[in-house]
């Protein structure tokens, strides 16, 4: 259920995170409130890994996704700014976009996006992931809804590390965990899609939605028992 407002929003995110909860999970219901509360079509976080490279950690929909992972390859984006200065990012008119970061701006604006904003995920003094969030909305984004996207990122940030003084490579670890976490809500929205006949939006929701088999499952539980009866041809 999508929080009405921003202070059951990060209510609803710190009570799931002083229980058992999984990190995708959380993710998911916190950037499903900030697109409802910010007016943000679409959200994606980019996150730093053992290896160096970025990875895609949760996204609201395919499209925002798919220019995730396009920032990644080809090196730049709002994302790779806002991960490289530590500072946010708002860009909010096509011919900037474009100059700013070439293809990736050419592929933001053909996804129907006229603004991006990208937040700074800070954590002990170091930028450990990035929140970005598409616009289809022409007017301005005023200093009240940015603030609210940064504090998103904050809140995602301690779902990532949550109130543990973690070390370096404990932090490398619980990203790693998310990560894998991702992969089983990623096949469950294709058993979704497919089962259902849904784009990939609308099996997020519905995975979202979903009922879980016993009180305090975890996202990424209710994922896996979706694909395992998949698998059992009982869904």
């Amino acid at each position: 259920m999508i929080a009405a407002n921003a202070s059951q929003a990060f209510a609803n995110a710190a009570a799931a995170m002083v229980g058992p909860h999984d990190v995708v999970g959380t993710l998911a219901v916190l950037l499903n409130d900030c697109r409802s509360l910010t007016g943000a079509t679409a959200l994606g976080i980019l996150v730093r890994t053992a290896r160096g490279p970025l990875e895609l950690l949760a996204a609201t929909s395919h499209s925002a996704a798919e220019l995730e992972l396009f920032q990644i390859q080809e090196s730049t984006g709002p994302c790779l700014d806002t991960l490289a200065t530590g500072q946010a990012i708002y860009v909010s008119s096509t011919p900037e976009m474009i100059r700013r970061w070439s293809e990736v701006g050419q592929a933001i604006t053909a996804a129907g996006y006229t603004q991006v904003h990208a937040s700074p995920m800070h954590w002990h003094g170091e930028t450990i992931g990035t929140l970005n969030a598409f616009h289809r909305d022409n007017d301005p984004l005023d200093d009240t809804t940015l603030g609210l996207s940064q504090a998103f990122a904050n809140m995602a940030t301690a779902a990532i590390v949550q109130t543990t003084d973690l070390s370096g490579p404990e932090l490398v670890a619980r990203i790693s965990e998310a990560l894998q976490d991702r992969i089983v809500i990623e096949q469950a929205k294709g058993v979704l899609a497919e089962r259902y006949d849904l784009d990939m939006a609308e099996a997020y929701q519905t995975l979202i939605a979903w009922p879980p088999a016993k009180p305090g499952d975890t996202l990424t539980r209710i994922a896996t028992q979706i694909v395992e009866l998949a698998e059992h041809g009982r869904l």
